[in-house]
């Protein structure tokens, strides 16, 4: 078949069409396609599916090699054969994460990628690298009477790369029937199965392990071939592609197949924003819509100037992904920067060099504050003109260290978001320091210039409603001891400070003696003794969709065992209680806590044991119980837990919340006890003014004695 068609030697981006010319007619007749590149995202899968999609049809098979980089002792581990699950991992989520972007350019192509992996036509393996990565691209096919073209050269299968309009690129091109093929294109055929056998020097190959396979086959269950116009669709999906990524970023119709209208609320703030010269902070209620408000934002400077780079900023990468979700619902496809440097380095520098040339007019950029800091990234983003750059910063009071906050780019537009923006002046949990942290981040962002309380999403109806329980925790004498001294010695430090100020060494020492001091009251005895108590109260048919917020001390062992953490101490309680937990760490891969997120969402599991993972921008809505076991003093933090239960979801009128109170011991009379109660009350206080049982937990209150007899 092929040797009857008329094929070009050499193909050129500016003579020749790739994707019609070559790509399409090539593939049309294919029953086998060895392809390596170096260049993955999600736009290289896409283009690949369109290209094995005519495999369907001449039952073929295709095996892909993926370029990606690793660091320096990974890639000694994997050369040196032994196991990496972390990067391993790390390698399924991202090929996932991108297999997911590819089912919204065209839902039948996840369809098409699980029945292929399922038949065992399609295997993807990794090509890595130490210092720079795998980027040689060959291809080589072949049709139904053994006739071979094999094709080399600088074009990733990419949307640039095939269309006419974009990147300068050329392919050679050797057929089997011709003399050139035995010196030019037998080596790239002996070249890529010793890639695929792993035996290429300074190169190691990685196998996708059978669960990979099992978990795309599993995400849809397609046992019948399906049924694609493949030649067309090849052509018009590559041209959906770049009408999107032209359009830019448009508020919504429908969100969640419903009708979409931001709240008044929401409206406000965009206005006040907006009138304060486009730059400012919204501190918006934790569930209020922050997201929603500053991407509606966005879509109107788009509007207005038809011209924009926007960069979300956040401190984690789960965070990362919601937002990623988030800009798709507003027709943005954004670059996703996080993980390795060569998974998203090539997609970026194309975007800005496409915008510089006037031939892209957005870009949307969602970014880690780690990789904010990388002189790679600023090196990147300072190519844009600033009248042209929006930076949206979320959870904005992460951005005032020193080193993120000075690597935030120069954009005209600012819009930083954050139910807790600044410390308290009384929160020892971050610095009992002066707050310059603030000062940057007002510096950056400027103002706040809208506030919307928990109060008033309460009120409009935009959260829910929730009850507040106190379960009292008392210190035993022995830990009230040590109370007591953490406190004297951190009064004296104190009134150093206030005085003549700190040296360095007794900065250090009053920063530990704090974070001592709140391990203690985070991990007191009779904290366990009461979550076993209230794991036993809770009906089996009520225990769903339950968060557990630990401290981040430990429990101190016997003389014949080892200190245990909070986190473990706990999870193994309620596990003998029967509950179905899991914890839900930093120590875990970003794969992990998805599946595990997923099962609480489905009621696999009861609940989610974590210590501050859960604080910051991970969305559970169908939470409606909050066990709080971690007595901090830091308002950021109970403010954020608070909010993550009192999203709204279907089913879901009120919420709980069981705050566990640590109260002096009995018999103390010290002064550091009062502080202690007067500590925990601000809390308490806080919890009650909005509940709706807020009459029974003032009496708790007295009854606990927690209020001077001078404050009724």
């Amino acid at each position: 078949m092929f040797e009857t068609m008329k094929w070009k030697s050499v193909y050129r981006s500016g003579d020749q069409n790739l994707l019609k010319d070559f790509y399409q007619p090539c593939l049309k007749h294919a029953v086998t396609y060895d392809r390596a590149v170096g260049f993955f995202s999600a736009a290289s899968l896409i283009s690949n599916l369109q290209g094995i999609s005519a495999l369907v049809n001449n039952d073929g098979k295709m095996r892909l090699v993926i370029g990606h980089p690793l660091e320096k002792d990974e890639y000694e581990a994997v050369k040196n054969g032994y196991e990496l699950k972390q990067l391993l991992g790390d390698l399924k989520q991202r090929l996932i994460s991108v297999i997911d972007e590819c089912e919204d350019v065209k839902g039948n192509k996840l369809v098409l990628l699980s029945w292929l992996i399922s038949e065992g036509r399609l295997d993807v393996k990794f090509a890595c690298r130490f210092k720079g990565m795998y980027h040689e691209k060959i291809g080589i096919v072949r049709d139904a009477d053994n006739q071979c073209i094999v094709f080399q050269g600088s074009a990733n299968e990419t949307v640039y790369a095939l269309d006419k309009g974009y990147n300068a690129e050329s392919i050679m091109v050797f057929k089997s029937w011709e003399s050139a093929f035995e010196d030019y294109a037998i080596p790239c055929i002996k070249g890529f199965e010793e890639l695929w056998e792993g035996k290429q020097k300074d190169t190691v190959t990685i196998d996708m392990p059978s669960d990979f396979y099992e978990e795309i086959s599993d995400k849809i269950q397609c046992t019948v071939r399906p049924d694609l116009s493949f030649e067309q669709e090849f052509i018009t999906d590559l041209d959906d592609i770049l009408i999107n990524e032209k359009e830019g970023i448009r508020i919504p119709e429908k969100l969640n197949a419903h009708d979409f209208k931001l709240h008044k609320h929401q409206n406000e703030a965009i206005k006040k924003w907006w009138s304060s010269d486009k730059k400012g902070i919204l501190q918006l209620a934790t569930g209020s819509g922050k997201t929603i408000t500053s991407l509606a934002a966005a879509s109107y400077i788009f509007d207005v100037r038809q011209r924009l780079v926007l960069i979300v900023t956040v401190p984690y990468k789960e965070l990362a992904t919601q937002w990623v979700s988030n800009l798709k619902d507003f027709t943005a496809r954004p670059i996703k920067c996080w993980d390795s440097k060569g998974s998203w380095s090539n997609e970026l520098e194309s975007a800005i060099r496409l915008f510089k040339m006037g031939k892209k007019d957005f870009i949307s950029i969602v970014v880690v504050n780690k990789t904010l800091s990388s002189d790679y990234f600023k090196e990147a983003i300072s190519q844009i003109n600033s009248d042209d750059l929006m930076v949206i910063g979320d959870e904005c009071h992460n951005l005032g260290a020193e080193k993120v906050n000075a690597a935030l780019p120069n954009a005209y537009f600012k819009l930083g978001l954050s139910a807790t923006p600044f410390r308290s002046d009384e929160d020892e949990i971050d610095s009992p320091f002066p707050d310059l942290a603030k000062e940057r981040i007002l510096n950056y962002f400027g103002e706040i210039v809208d506030k919307y309380t928990l109060e008033d999403a309460i009120c409009d109806g935009v959260l829910c409603e929730y009850t507040y329980h106190i379960i009292p925790v008392r210190l035993t004498e022995e830990e009230q001891e040590l109370f007591d001294q953490y406190s004297l010695d951190i009064a004296k430090l104190m009134i150093i400070q206030q005085s003549s100020g700190l040296d360095s060494q007794q900065r250090s020492r009053l920063t530990a003696l704090c974070g001592q001091r709140s391990m203690l009251l985070g991990s007191a005895s009779e904290k366990f003794i009461q979550l076993k108590k209230l794991a036993f109260e809770i009906p089996q048919d009520e225990r769903t969709h339950t968060l557990f917020y630990c401290g981040a001390g430990k429990v101190q062992g016997d003389t014949n065992t080892e200190d245990e953490k909070v986190i473990e101490r706990a999870s193994a309680i309620l596990n003998d209680a029967g509950w179905r937990t899991s914890r839900f760490t930093s120590e875990q891969n970003a794969n992990e806590r998805k599946i595990r997120m997923e099962q609480f969402e489905a009621e696999v599991l009861d609940g989610l044991v974590s210590i501050r993972v859960l604080d910051e921008g991970v969305d559970v809505p169908v939470c409606k119980r909050a066990v709080i076991m971690a007595s901090t003093r830091n308002p950021r933090q109970y403010v954020q837990r608070r909010g993550r239960v009192l999203r709204k979801s279907v089913g879901k009128e009120v919420a709980e919340i069981y705050d566990f109170v640590v109260l002096p011991n009995n018999c103390s009379i010290s002064s550091s006890s009062r502080s202690l109660l007067d500590a925990e009350l601000e809390r308490v206080d806080d919890f009650c003014l909005l509940a709706v049982n807020k009459f029974d937990v003032e009496n708790k209150i007295r009854e606990l004695g927690m209020r001077a007899e001078n404050d009724y």
